[in-house]
Order: structure tokens, then sequence, then C-alpha cells
């Protein structure tokens, strides 16, 4: 049951965004398949820790009103636990806004729940890259901060072993 309660919060937030929007129909009344181009679908793995340093690096270049990459420390084995925080706040409340909520996004603990270290990324990399095109993940960025720490332990992900 451990690594179930990110990614069910996880799925939720991306359940919510998806759902938001008019499912689109053809002349005939068909359901139509809208094809996304996601990077994180393109090439589906685990991530390294050192490519979700990149990963958030990168985000934080390609949405800087947006997106701020950060570490929160070392790991024993040293290391580091890559974070990002997205937020996109308004000109007034730039310098800090105590009543804006926060939320954190915590995978990984363990070591071994790579599907919530996935999800973890795969939310940040969405929220991040639909920000100007979908009206929801606008309105929950102009009105939350998120943080995400797709890994407690790099160390623990680093040892686990792939079983079939």
């Amino acid at each position: 049951m451990r690594g179930y309660c990110v990614s069910f919060w996880v799925l939720a937030l991306l359940q919510t965004l998806t759902l938001a929007h008019p499912a689109e129909y053809s002349e005939n009344g068909e359901v139509q398949v809208v094809q996304e181009s996601e990077n994180f679908l393109e090439n589906p793995s685990y991530l390294k820790n050192a490519e979700i340093g990149t990963l958030f690096a990168q985000l934080a270049k390609d949405y800087p009103q947006l997106a701020e990459a950060y570490s929160i420390g070392r790991s024993l084995e040293d290391r580091p636990l890559h974070a990002l925080a997205l937020s996109a706040p308004t000109p007034e409340a730039k310098d800090g806004d105590l009543l804006r909520p926060m939320v954190k996004l915590v995978a990984n603990i363990w070591g071994d729940e790579t599907v919530g270290r996935q999800l973890v990324l795969y939310a940040a990399e969405f929220l991040a890259s639909h920000y100007e095109a979908d009206r929801e993940v606008q309105r929950l960025l102009n009105t939350t901060e998120i943080h995400f720490l797709p890994t407690c332990n790099p160390d623990g992900f680093a040892r686990a072993k792939v079983s079939h």
C-alpha cells in the first residue's frame, strides 16, 4: 500500500484536468480520438536520478515564468534530491502570497515505488507544458503553488531490482 497514496492523488489531479475538456465529436456524432504529443509518453521509461535533474532544469529553462528547479539536499549516498516548484503568481503576489495554497507531491519514499515516481514527473511536465493552452491548468497554477519531489530515496531506487 505504500506507493499508492501519491499515485491516487496524482491520477485524480490528471483526471480532473482531462475531464474538464468536452469530448470532441465528428459530424455523425462519433467520438474522435485526439492525439496529443506528450514528451514523456513518446519514449516511456523510468528516469534515473540525474535525468530527473536534467528534466527539471529543462522545464525551468523552457517555462521560466512557471517553473523553478531546486534541490532539498543530498541522500546518504550523496545523490541530489531534485525538486520542482510550479506556480504562476500574479504580479502583486510575486513577492510571496501567504494565502496562496501550497501542495507538495512526494513519491518514491522506499525506493521501489517506481510508478508513483513517474506519475509525479508526468504531472510536473504535463502542467508546465499545458499552461498556455489549457484553462484548467491555468486556473490551477494561477491559484496554487505545487512542489514536486519525485524521489525521497534515490539510493533505494538505484538499488531496486527489475522483476518479472
